[in-house]
């Protein structure tokens, strides 16, 4: 009997069939503050004044906050955060996220062992958490997070020995590996020597919970483009080259959020919810191809940024980086996510073209044929993504014209 009423706790944690586990609650949302907070901090990372040094350190750092919070959208699509021991699970997660989050402008300096510990105790404590509310009502899950223990174990490994190497370049070494590493494991469907891979059953999850918090995450770090914009336009050097530089920045914001939500999420949404094997989608289309689209949002945002700072001042090779190949690195991101999803049975000419707009800017900058000031590359860029966004509307309604109506369609 007591056996019995053990196994109907932990299925209690689960989340239940039906429209209303499709929902994201409130503790995710709330959950995610501390991830807004986060990403403004890796703009600290990459610095007024960015070096190849730290444009890599932001990068690993925004992989490493990315992998936490889309592990956990992993969990909470299992578990059922209305449940109390989920609910306080996420709050513990919360608040060790806030650490983690204060500790990544010095995360290469003076609080590495911080940013590494809080980082650390997260993912263990996220895994073992799923782990213990599934080991009973869904133990093909928890299989796959023991899994994830002894990949997150070997990694743990060259996080923790880069927080004792003096050098910087050692420390940035040690701790892309340890990414690497965390990044293989779904790919490799985290096999295990004598073991093989996991099956498929063990990564089933919700497409419509999924997709949406992916989705919030894509908001989440558009909201810095906005706050970037709030922060240039209430400084004290307001004047005409800033405005210029907050309509760009403005610019760049809406262009990526209608190309990313006009044309994809929702055909994204239906297609990981009509989907045999969920887990597939979930994660090549939302877990690896979401992290390209963050990390291209990160980098120009900042680039957008530095123009608000100093409009007027030379774009060197950092900050064109930042700029016109970050946002190219979107574009791709982008167009990769809309095929995996099957928005278009071929590439998309408007996001092609684009991309080979930004590359070919990015070159003649390189090979110093053009010389931009900040503000005439933020411009550059911006205006490539509005070309795109125009050119994608028609492309739409160009299909949408070739489409019968529906009585047409009853009649044939």
């Amino acid at each position: 009997m007591r056996g019995d009423t053990d196994a109907r706790a932990f299925v209690g944690l689960l989340r239940r069939d039906g429209e209303e586990a499709e929902r994201v609650t409130y503790v995710e949302l709330f959950f995610d503050l501390v991830f807004a907070f986060a990403i403004t901090q890796i703009s600290e990372v990459l610095g007024e004044h960015p070096t190849l040094l730290g444009m890599l350190e932001g990068l690993v750092v925004t992989l490493a906050v990315w992998w936490v919070w889309v592990y956990t959208a992993w969990a909470t699509n299992w578990l059922d955060p209305g449940r109390r021991r989920v609910l306080w699970l996420l709050l513990v997660l919360t608040a060790t996220g806030l650490v983690m989050s204060i500790a990544i402008p010095s995360a290469f300096e003076d609080r590495a062992a911080l940013f590494v510990t809080a980082y650390l105790i997260y993912g263990f404590t996220r895994t073992l958490g799923v782990l213990g509310a599934t080991r009973r009502a869904a133990p093909a899950i928890a299989g796959g997070q023991a899994r994830i223990l002894i990949w997150s174990s070997a990694s743990g490994v060259f996080w923790v020995a880069g927080i004792f190497a003096d050098d910087p370049w050692l420390r940035l070494t040690a701790w892309a590996v340890a990414v690497v590493i965390e990044y293989t494991g779904p790919w490799s469907l985290f096999w295990i020597p004598a073991r093989g891979r996991s099956r498929w059953d063990a990564w089933r999850i919700r497409g419509g919970h999924f997709s949406e918090r992916s989705a919030l995450f894509i908001i989440i770090v558009l909201g810095e483009s906005i706050l970037v914009v709030g922060r240039g336009l209430t400084g004290d050097g307001l004047s005409a080259p800033v405005v210029l530089a907050a309509l760009s920045a403005f610019a760049n914001a809406v262009a990526m959020w209608f190309l990313y939500f006009a044309h994809g999420q929702d055909r994204g949404q239906r297609y990981i919810a009509g989907h045999e094997t969920t887990g597939t989608v979930a994660r090549t289309s939302y877990t690896y191809l979401h992290a390209v689209l963050v990390i291209g949002l990160v980098l120009s945002t900042h680039g957008s940024e530095l123009a608000l700072e100093a409009p007027g001042e030379h774009a060197d090779l950092a900050v064109q980086t930042l700029m016109t190949f970050g946002t190219a690195v979107y574009l791709a991101g982008l167009l990769a996510f809309k095929l995996s999803i099957g928005v278009q049975a071929g590439w998309i000419p408007t996001h092609v073209a684009g991309i080979a707009a930004l590359v070919v800017t990015y070159g003649l900058g390189l090979a110093h044929v053009i010389d931009p000031t900040r503000i005439e590359a933020a411009l550059l860029s911006t205006a490539v993504l509005l070309l795109v966004v125009i050119g994608d509307e028609r492309l739409w309604r160009r299909r949408a014209a070739k489409v019968p109506p529906p009585s047409d369609q009853a009649a044939s």
